[in-house]
């Protein structure tokens, strides 16, 4: 509100384009105990002195810390799979908002067309009127790897990509690459198969069912464009990696018991009884 009302008042509001979107899916790590570390070390009395806030009243105030968990961190990015750090639509798929003089669509519309990050410079590029440069002190730069969203705003097309193009993932060695609705994802286990796996998004959004087998062609496709997408940008795959023994330290199944995961220093969060549903017979 208070950038909106500076704006009007030094005539730029209806020169501004705004655009809002989040990071990465919801975040499902402990967080505090990764940044805490043991009981009596620097960090934790760190944390015990600053972030000791517990009660729910407190929650968001400077001397707060609040983490819900991985599995509140799924119900955040339900119907997806996964949430923040891995491939799955869960971690990686999020709202954008775009507003300004550069939207002619009509207000409140919704489109569902693939964008990215990356296409963020030749937006605002195309919108501002110029160009990208082809060197800078001399030295060449590499192409743009994004996609101007000037046809999506300007209400002309509806995704700033064909079927034929493709955009990929890589974080801590899991990976992933979408072309039009088809994704293929290799993740460590237990949260992958260690192993790529394909999936339509149009009809399995929530990539519950790998259809590697089925499709051996499209896979083999998408995998070529993996290639050629590792070698453009110098993607060097860990030959460790945090996860490859995640399987073995996971318990035989989950913790059941009121109010997991827990949040805050080990306090349990038990939702408001009218937001629960009745128990199960």
């Amino acid at each position: 509100g208070r950038l909106i009302e500076h704006l009007k008042n030094i005539g730029e509001y209806e020169n501004t384009v705004f655009i809002v979107f989040g990071d990465n899916g919801a975040e499902g790590n402990d967080l505090y105990k990764m940044i805490t570390g043991s009981p009596g070390s620097r960090d934790y009395l760190f944390a015990a002195m600053h972030w000791s806030q517990t009660h729910p009243n407190a929650w968001g105030d400077p001397e707060s810390w609040l983490a819900y968990g991985p599995m509140w961190a799924q119900v955040s990015m339900t119907p997806f799979s996964q949430y923040k750090a891995w491939m799955g639509e869960g971690g990686i798929r999020n709202a954008l908002i775009v507003s300004g003089p550069a939207v002619k669509r009509p207000k409140g519309s919704i489109n569902r067309g693939l964008m990215h990050v990356a296409d963020l410079m030749p937006t605002l590029l195309e919108i501002a009127g110029t160009t990208y440069p082809k060197a800078v002190n001399g030295r060449d730069l590499p192409p743009l790897m994004g996609k101007s969203w000037g046809p999506v705003l300007a209400g002309q097309a509806e995704s700033p990509r064909t079927d034929q193009d493709y955009l990929a993932w890589e974080i801590f060695g899991n990976r992933a690459l979408r072309q039009g609705d088809w994704k293929i994802r290799w993740e460590y286990k237990s949260f992958g198969k260690a192993d790529w796996e394909l999936f339509n998004l149009a009809s399995d959004p929530a990539e519950r069912k790998d259809l590697a087998a089925e499709h051996p062609d499209r896979l083999r496709a998408m995998l070529a464009l993996w290639d050629e997408y590792a070698r453009a940008n110098n993607v060097v795959l860990p030959n460790r990696s945090v996860f490859e023994t995640l399987e073995d330290q996971l318990p035989p199944r989950v913790p059941v018991e009121a109010g997991y995961p827990p949040v805050n220093l080990k306090r349990q969060f038990v939702p408001p009884k009218e937001l629960m549903a009745p128990p199960k017979p």
